[in-house]
């Protein structure tokens, strides 16, 4: 009986959770984000631990635009903490990168897989990336689902197309 009363109080009353990201006073505290957060690249290798990285990178990107934080500042913010997740597993973006400037298949592939954990909130955040479209095109349902699925491979060209310019 006494477990039924203990069950039915814990699931009247809201009850508050913090999952994620330590955050500081002015947003994401990387300083503790770059100790603390440890992927087991040991057991999973390098590229992994990569491909991992970029989903948490693309995804901060995303749940930023949809807690009301402009694009690019959100951006600004997801790639801080991307470089926070590599350099505090010890791990060189360079490696992800072939010869001609391409992220390796096995990293974008596993990448694309963690990315598409936050498609639900990516479909939320679409509208607000999206500013202009051409005349006569609107921003539906479908259309919406096709950006969210090709998202991933927007996020990591964005890469490709840096390392290219370098």
């Amino acid at each position: 009986m006494k477990k039924l009363i203990a069950l039915t109080f814990f699931l009247i009353f809201p009850v508050t959770t913090f999952a994620g990201f330590p955050e500081g006073e002015s947003g994401y505290d990387l300083e503790k984000l770059e100790k603390s957060f440890r992927l087991p690249c040991d057991e999973i290798g390098n590229d992994e631990c990569i491909a991992r990285s970029f989903g948490v990178g693309a995804c901060t990107w995303i749940f930023g635009i949809t807690k009301g934080t402009e694009p690019n500042k959100a951006l600004r913010i997801a790639d801080q903490v991307l470089i926070a997740l590599l350099k505090g597993n010890k791990l060189d973006i360079n490696s992800a990168f072939t010869e001609d400037g391409l992220i390796k298949a096995n990293i974008r592939r596993e990448a694309t897989y963690r990315i598409n954990f936050c498609k639900a909130e990516t479909k939320l955040a679409i509208p607000k990336l999206i500013k202009k479209l051409p005349e006569g095109i609107e921003l539906d349902e479908e259309r919406i689902e096709n950006l969210a699925t090709v998202f991933p491979l927007q996020y990591l060209s964005m890469f490709e197309v840096m390392r290219k310019g370098k």
